[in-house]
């Protein structure tokens, strides 16, 4: 967290006299995306949080180094070896590092949870409530207590998806107001997208009927005409493509 903060002092530095992102790399000597990361970051927390929150290969077998260390076994090498066996890939000097801060303490909790990704989230969210596991929707309801934003969002997808598949087009207006009700920028910015075509949106979600048809013979065609490239002509390219209607 030390090294962070100072770099993240000295990028700002940089950033506020003037200097591009090559400079600061060249600088500081950093990696361009390190230089990016922390120029963006709004603020030295929001690069802590993500520091502390970064996933790592041991996450897996936390438990059990929890469970044995607090059994009594103090070996790092012995305890190396058993979570080994269960598949661990990692070095032992990244069990020794994650059991050092136990040198201090007898006991040591269990382990916490991790923290699911944000593309599981997205695929709770995205799933039908009536097809999640029970433990996924648990999951994602405490989840969804503990950030507002994206207990907001879920119900807005949701609404869109039960509008798509119940053809209830005429629903629209009422779900965009309802969005831009809430501090949800990238919501609105699908709202004004929208808006821009209501009339076919609303068309789209309310009829049966689609250009779905018409999109697959579109791939179709545009398929074959790859496969021939650079060996046939028009002639037999439309030959073929008539061949396989």
């Amino acid at each position: 967290m030390t090294r962070t903060k100072k770099r993240y002092a000295a990028v700002q530095q940089l950033l506020a006299d003037g200097s591009t992102l090559e400079g600061i790399c060249r600088t500081l000597r950093l990696d361009r995306s390190t230089v990016r990361r922390i120029a963006r970051a709004a603020s030295i927390e929001e690069l802590l949080v993500n520091a502390t929150n970064r996933s790592s290969i041991l996450d897996s077998y936390t438990a059990h180094l929890n469970q044995r260390w607090n059994e009594g076994c103090r070996d790092s090498a012995q305890l190396h070896q058993e979570i080994r066996a269960l598949g661990f890939r990692g070095s032992i000097q990244t069990t020794r590092r994650y059991l050092r801060p136990f040198k201090t303490s007898i006991t040591t909790s269990a382990a916490p949870r991790p923290a699911p990704r944000p593309r599981r989230i997205v695929r709770w969210i995205m799933t039908n409530p009536g097809n999640l596991p029970d433990e996924d929707a648990q999951e994602l309801k405490e989840i969804r207590a503990g950030c507002p934003e994206l207990d907001a969002t879920t119900r807005h997808v949701r609404d869109f998806a039960t509008m798509l598949r119940d053809l209830t087009g005429d629903q629209l207006p009422a779900w965009m107001e309802r969005v831009e009700h809430d501090d949800l920028p990238a919501l609105h910015s699908l709202v004004n997208g929208l808006r821009r075509d209501q009339d076919a949106v609303i068309a789209g979600l309310s009829s049966s009927w689609s250009s779905g048809q018409v999109e697959g013979q579109n791939t179709r065609v545009k398929r074959i005409k790859r496969d021939g490239y650079g060996r046939v002509n028009f002639d037999l390219l439309r030959t073929r493509i008539l061949c396989r209607t």
